[in-house]
């Protein structure tokens, strides 16, 4: 840890002059690992970002920059010495530097009642905004539904349950056999592509991400994952991770229907969109072995990775 302080300090000085003198890790997410900085010019957040397909860091700080021209509560970037966002931290990954943004963020599902109406509208204006950017990568789309299909999805989770006995992760199992029973009651499930709505998106808009005041929200951060996603999707993620009622995995009707509403105020939604609301996003949880990304992770992300996984089997057995 020593080693990569020491390179964090290198890099801020060099590349943007920044006097730390003080830096503490935050959290080692699964798309990166992310540090306060408090230097002699303010404070800010540094985030080591990992190489691989759902990140793009050179991508982040260019929709921020551009989401910000327009009015919205976004991260803020610095560019290095080069007049890049971005900058190179080891020959495996990249880093960058945003602004600090102070405020608190609400724990899963327990989200306050103003936010549970502002989120949606934010989200709305996000895609709405973002329509004008240049399209990004896919996220969910034709080569997710080609690739991530009950077939697979049960060839994953037998194997996680092999590999979860040698390793002694007996919790896991019955989560395991759980999702194996699930994923054969959506063999027939359909989508069409052609007919959903795709907008340029966060790709991971939920609770944890968003930085809030005592009654607004002062910033969406780590855009990371950042890609075009089906909005229903990113709509029903978003409120199931905030809204206290679907802690157990169950959903209020009436609740999700008004924080479909307060999106809609801002953005459409085609009559397609709205009869698979509840339907994709549960696919999507019952095809993804959020398991075997637990058992392979690096031990700091391991936490991260059993949470989605547990908390999406609820959100299955309750509603499947």
């Amino acid at each position: 840890m020593q080693n990569i302080l020491e390179r964090i300090r290198h890099i801020l000085l060099q590349e943007y002059g920044l006097e730390v003198f003080d830096i503490h890790k935050m959290t080692a997410g699964v798309g990166g690992d992310t540090f306060f900085i408090n230097s002699h010019q303010g404070k800010f957040i540094y985030k080591i970002v990992d190489a691989n397909e759902m990140n793009h860091p050179e991508e982040e700080p260019e929709i921020c920059s551009f989401l910000l021209q327009r009015g919205l509560k976004v991260s803020d970037y610095l560019k290095n010495m080069s007049g890049n966002f971005v900058t190179i931290f080891d020959d495996k990954r990249v880093s960058h530097i945003q602004k600090y943004v102070k405020g608190n963020v609400f724990a899963m599902n327990e989200a306050a009642d103003w936010f549970m109406v502002q989120s949606p509208l934010l989200l709305g204006k996000i895609h709405n905004e973002l329509h004008q950017y240049k399209e990004l990568p896919i996220g969910i789309g034709q080569n997710f539904f080609r690739y991530m299909t009950p077939e697979s999805a049960i060839k994953s989770y037998r194997h996680s349950y092999e590999l979860a006995k040698q390793e002694g992760e007996t919790d896991i199992l019955i989560d395991l056999e759980i999702r194996l029973k699930i994923v054969q009651k959506i063999r027939d499930w359909k989508f069409d592509v052609q007919k959903l709505t795709y907008r340029n998106s966060h790709g991971d808009y939920t609770v944890n991400q968003i930085i809030c005041g005592k009654d607004q929200i002062n910033a969406v951060v780590d855009w990371t994952c950042a890609c075009r996603h089906p909005v229903i999707w990113e709509i029903t993620r978003s409120f199931f991770y905030a809204e206290p009622s679907c802690i157990d995995g169950q959903y209020d009707e009436a609740k999700l229907e008004d924080y479909v509403g307060n999106y809609c105020n801002i953005a459409l939604l085609t009559q397609y969109d709205r009869d698979n609301l509840i339907r994709l996003y549960l696919y999507q949880l019952a095809v993804c072995d959020y398991y075997a990304q637990y058992l392979n992770a690096d031990i700091h992300k391991k936490e991260e990775y059993l949470l989605q996984a547990q908390f999406a089997t609820k959100v299955l057995q309750q509603n499947i």
